[in-house]
């Protein structure tokens, strides 16, 4: 029984509709079928999908964001979901071990630490300061 439906999965529509029209089932019957079948198949994976992406939100919107002002640069970092950003604009990720995240935005380099919980701000790799996070 579970072979036959695993291998129902396997057909072609080609091969779905002839053997249903091979049953004494109307053409006509058997294409409707068939796109409710589709249709069926369609709505599951969509369900998935929606579901899948509410996950993803709401996993992000628990999401600790740090956030420090250093020498009068805001800084902002979402350990989490791997974002951060240096003066209300996207840092890119350029490091990250297990030990801290590295952020970068032109001159500014911004380094998480993990285990202090503590923001490190560089200017042109010379150290502005640090902050707590």
């Amino acid at each position: 029984m579970v072979i036959a439906i695993l291998l129902a999965g396997c057909t072609s529509t080609a091969s779905r509709m002839a053997e249903c029209e091979a049953q004494g089932v109307s053409k006509d019957t058997c294409y409707l079928a068939e796109q409710n079948r589709q249709t069926a198949i369609y709505a599951a994976a969509e369900k998935q999908a929606l579901e899948n992406a509410a996950k993803q939100y709401a996993q992000s919107a628990k999401s600790k964001t740090l956030q420090a002002r250093i020498a009068g640069i805001d800084i902002k970092i979402s350990p989490d979901i791997k974002q951060g950003y240096i003066e209300q604009t996207a840092a890119a990720l350029t490091e990250e071990n297990q030990y801290a995240q590295v952020y970068q935005k032109g001159v500014y380099t911004a380094i998480w630490y993990r285990q202090k919980h503590k923001i490190v701000l560089l200017r042109d790799g010379q150290i502005v300061g640090s902050a707590k996070g």
